[in-house]
């Protein structure tokens, strides 16, 4: 399958080089996007990965392509069956989102991201390291917010934060709801600049909302 994503990922990089820079991207980032958009398993995300890597070799310095590959790694991790997979997974998304840092360091969606991951390796073994990375997770979505206040998966991601911690130390669906619903505000209104830019969630928040609300009060 790899070859043929390989095979795939060359010929849309044939086709890109007979036009403009920006007309080479929307070529290339759709279909990785697209890809994106329909995986369901952790093997379709990995072949996700591996697309966006292929754009990496091919063309240095592209932020967005890292940052792609790294969200595809964190996918596939969520899907992955058991613990060491997961953890396994997150360490091959981790240099992605290192490297996408390297280019563009005050990006409010690589913040957003890096939380993401955090986020994850917590849900690998919550007892553990809670203390750990809920902390790490809060302080990167508070950097996400400030590079970019209107960044939707930032108070998304920041929701998740407060939907799993205790009610005792503060969390809960009940103090987690108002931040879903902020997110909702800026999904409703985030435009883009381009296309393949970031723009997942959406469904996600709506579906913690629907959650939030079914809670026990």
């Amino acid at each position: 399958m790899k070859k043929l994503i390989l095979v795939g990922f060359l010929l849309a990089l044939l086709v890109a080089n007979g036009f403009s820079r920006d007309a080479a991207d929307s070529t290339l980032y759709d279909a990785g996007v697209t890809m994106l958009s329909r995986a369901k398993t952790s093997e379709q995300f990995l072949e996700v990965a591996f697309y966006f890597k292929q754009m990496t070799d091919q063309i240095p310095g592209q932020w967005l392509a890292y940052y792609y590959s790294g969200l595809a790694y964190l996918r596939a991790s969520q899907k992955a069956l058991d613990s060491k997979t997961k953890d396994d997974l997150l360490d091959k998304a981790q240099p992605m989102i290192d490297k996408a840092f390297a280019i563009r360091p005050d990006e409010s969606e690589l913040h957003a991201l890096q939380a993401f991951l955090y986020q994850i390796r917590l849900q690998v073994n919550p007892e553990v390291r809670a203390m750990n990375y809920a902390p790490k997770a809060d302080a990167s979505l508070k950097k996400a917010m400030a590079a970019n206040p209107s960044n939707p998966r930032a108070y998304m991601l920041l929701g998740y934060n407060t939907y799993y911690t205790p009610v005792l130390f503060g969390g809960g669906a009940k103090k987690a709801l108002p931040l879903f619903l902020k997110a909702r505000e800026k999904y409703n209104v985030f435009e883009p600049e381009l296309p393949y830019l970031p723009s997942w969630g959406a469904s996600e928040n709506q579906q913690m909302i629907r959650e939030c609300n079914q809670a026990p009060k």
